[in-house]
């Protein structure tokens, strides 16, 4: 999980340079939503997996495609084939997030579990500090590739390792051991799977049309956003996109957010590289400085009761805090206004975040009923991805439509203040779906 977190936010900073090398701005979107187009419905593939042959078959799999993958973008010939490997890491890292939690359910006594989950959860803290930093340096003083060698070296000794410490541990007995491998598939995928390797595919699209003229990229843009709309549709809730519902327009919220936020940080760190010259270490360091902020969110909501009431008001005012990200950036790419002040807005926008990802996510259990919690805890991560994959297409659309960075902040800008309304009237249903 270290190494997947690593890799994760030491992308940030090293994709301006690796896709300098390998192609133009046009790919800078792609390359970076590529795990998260397959990381849809690489978790439903997972879990079903699992359930049906236990986490062995499932755990190797996974960590296989995601080695691929890193392979792919250690030795890339050009751009397309650094986009497959993003694409097959999201699978194979979609498969295997969801492993490691039925792992540590089956060989992790209830009482060791806190802290198990504590670890994972410093796995993520730490990288998300260093990483950003560490590969900005280590692309200096070597290459953008190194970084992709180290994570690929630690994780394949860390999926042989954890192997080897499951190997006495035999996978329960299943259908799928008795059926033909067409009906063990089709039970595996399922009817979520299908629709979200059906989502992985539009989201996909979305991302090429950046590659066509601006006649064909503007139509299929139209049909693939609209077919995405009637999917996401089936995927989530029913009423989501209506917002219809406390805890439907919960789900928008959290998919409003963490799509703003890593548009954001993701054309932050280009702009700083590209148009204003900053080293990959010194972009980096604004990521990582905003990760901080983060943490001290998170912290500081854990001092406020977990209440209806105490939900509300905290997201509502982490939606004005997020705001501010995007609204500096923006005023930095406008005029000439020194770094630190983007600095000082992008730690207010994680410390934002850090307040608004708890409270959204304990809301919205807490309305959800109790045989329906599963279903809209997968909503908020698949909301997210999803809107995570248009934002960032529709960022690269206007880069290539000839636009400015001032016009994507613009447009963060507005999603921000759009947002704010979304949490404004999230409380005022206090009924359950």
């Amino acid at each position: 999980m270290t190494f997947i977190a690593f890799e994760s936010f030491a992308v940030t900073t090293i994709l301006p340079v690796a896709v300098a090398d390998l192609a133009d701005t046009g790919w800078y979107s792609f390359a970076y939503a590529a795990t998260m187009t397959t990381t849809l419905f690489g978790m439903v593939i997972g879990g079903n997996w699992a359930d049906r042959s236990g986490p062995r078959r499932p755990l190797v799999v996974g960590g296989t495609l995601f080695l691929l993958g890193l392979l792919l973008n250690v030795v890339p010939v050009d751009i397309t084939v650094f986009v497959c490997g993003r694409l097959l890491q999201g699978a194979g890292g979609g498969i295997d997030s969801v492993i490691l939690y039925v792992l540590i359910a089956r060989h992790i006594p209830d009482a060791s579990r806190p802290r198990m989950f504590g670890l994972l959860t410093t796995a993520w803290l730490v990288p998300s500090l260093a990483g950003p930093v560490v590969a900005g340096l280590l692309t200096e003083l070597t290459n953008w590739r190194v970084i992709f060698g180290i994570v690929l070296v630690g994780s394949a000794a860390s999926l042989l390792s954890l192997l080897r410490a499951t190997r006495g541990a035999r996978d329960a007995s299943t259908v799928a051991s008795r059926t033909s491998g067409r009906r063990a598939w089709t039970h595996i995928v399922g009817r979520n799977g299908a629709l979200a390797v059906l989502a992985s595919g539009l989201l996909i699209v979305l991302h090429l049309s950046a590659q066509v003229n601006a006649p064909s990229s503007a139509a299929v843009v139209v049909c693939a956003s609209f077919a995405l709309v009637v999917t996401a549709r089936h995927i989530l809730p029913a009423g989501t996109l209506l917002l219809r519902g406390a805890p439907q327009q919960l789900i928008v919220l959290r998919a409003s957010l963490g799509a703003g936020v890593t548009t954001a940080n993701l054309y932050l760190t280009l702009y700083l590289q590209s148009e204003r010259g900053f080293p990959p270490a010194s972009a980096g360091l604004v990521i990582a400085v905003a990760a901080g902020g983060w943490a001290l969110g998170a912290w500081c909501q854990g001092r406020f009761p977990s209440t209806h009431v105490s939900h509300r008001r905290l997201i509502v005012c982490a939606t004005f805090l997020v705001a501010v990200g995007p609204a500096g950036v923006l005023t930095y790419t406008a005029t000439a206004l020194p770094l630190w002040i983007v600095v000082v807005a992008c730690v207010v926008m994680g410390t934002g975040m850090g307040i608004a990802y708890p409270r959204v996510s304990s809301a919205t259990l807490a309305l959800a009923s109790p045989d329906e919690r599963g279903a809209y805890s997968s909503a908020l991560q698949t909301g997210e991805s999803m809107g995570i994959g248009v934002v960032t297409a529709l960022a690269a659309a206007v880069l290539v439509g000839g636009g400015t960075f001032t016009t994507i902040f613009a447009i963060l800008t507005g999603l921000a203040c759009a947002t704010i309304l979304v949490a404004c009237v999230s409380g005022d249903a206090d009924e359950r779906p």
